[in-house]
């Protein structure tokens, strides 16, 4: 007699994860292009905000104007704020972008280039990652806080004389908190097959930021996880994202992003071209980036009490 396995059976907690984050891509892909000022992106971002709400009471929706293409485009970030009792340091902020391209600068086929990209990877996958881990932040003990950024219209870049990442570039500029983030994670297209994250130049020149990347590479590398532990050509790139108004800033920013994903800024970027493992390795890696505080504050804790008497 034997015992048939079950759907989980030879899958890691990062794939079988990922499956789950894969179906919130899917979920977004299926509202249409989520381009700033459409039925779509407004959908989306009154979706974020009720799941925000739904584990933390303190949601930010963080409103700011964008003219683009003769009109005048309402935008939103959305920020949700997970509290710890007693913080031990400044707050964290987990950042993304949600709205999508609104053409496929890269595509082959002229006749599709002027329309806008589904958006999968480069603007679905960091939101799903997040949306997944709210659960996860929510039932945390961590001795820092936490926020979680959805930042809009971060892909209007090089469009109508657009810069990239107004959103981010926004919320600096206007800070919706009382004491600024001490670290910032910026996630964009985290779920291509085959992913090996690039490194930002830009973070490299500033000491701070320099130091939280090779931090945050370091815990995925000597867990052996591909997209921090391989190498590949021209890794080191100068990447405008949503981590780079922060640095301009002075804030120590990582950005973990695959600009060699083949399908960006084309019609192709769909949940097909996307894999679980991708999605879930990145999930993993921020928890255990943001788990690592409690090891830090104990280790404090224990240098302040001072050594046990004989």
């Amino acid at each position: 007699m034997g015992i048939e396995p079950g759907p989980s059976a030879g899958v890691s907690e990062e794939e079988e994860a990922g499956r789950e984050i894969l179906g919130l891509v899917r979920e977004q892909v299926s509202l249409g292009p989520r381009v700033p000022g459409t039925p779509a992106h407004d959908s989306l971002a009154d979706m974020l905000e009720d799941r925000l709400r739904s584990r933390t009471s303190s949601v930010l929706r963080q409103r700011f104007p964008v003219p683009f293409r003769g009109q005048v485009i309402p935008c939103t970030n959305l920020i949700g704020a997970f509290r710890s009792a007693h913080p031990c340091a400044g707050p964290v902020l987990l950042g993304t972008h949600y709205d999508t391209r609104p053409r496929a600068d890269r595509e082959t086929n002229p006749a599709r280039r002027e329309l806008p990209i589904p958006g999968a990877n480069d603007g679905g996958s960091g939101t799903a990652v997040f949306q997944h881990m709210l659960d996860w932040l929510s039932h945390q003990d961590l001795p820092r806080d936490v926020l979680v950024a959805f930042f809009d219209a971060e892909d209007l870049g090089n469009i109508d004389g657009k810069d990239f990442s107004i959103g981010a570039e926004w919320c600096v500029h206007h800070p919706p908190w009382d004491e600024p983030p001490s670290e910032v994670v910026v996630l964009d297209m985290v779920g291509g097959a085959g992913m090996v994250f690039d490194i930002d130049a830009h973070s490299l020149t500033h000491p701070a930021s320099r130091r939280l990347t090779s931090e945050i590479f370091h815990l995925g590398a000597s867990r052996g996880w591909k997209p921090f532990a391989a190498s590949k050509a021209q890794r080191v790139k100068y990447i405008i994202s949503d981590h780079y108004p922060f640095v301009r800033r002075g804030i120590p920013a990582c950005l973990l992003i695959d600009l060699d994903y083949p399908q960006w800024h084309t019609q192709d970027d769909t949940p097909q071209a996307m894999s679980t493992e991708s999605l879930g390795i990145t999930e993993a890696a921020l928890c255990i980036y943001l788990s690592r505080f409690r090891a830090q504050e104990r280790r404090s804790s224990d240098a302040s009490e001072g050594p046990s008497a004989p």
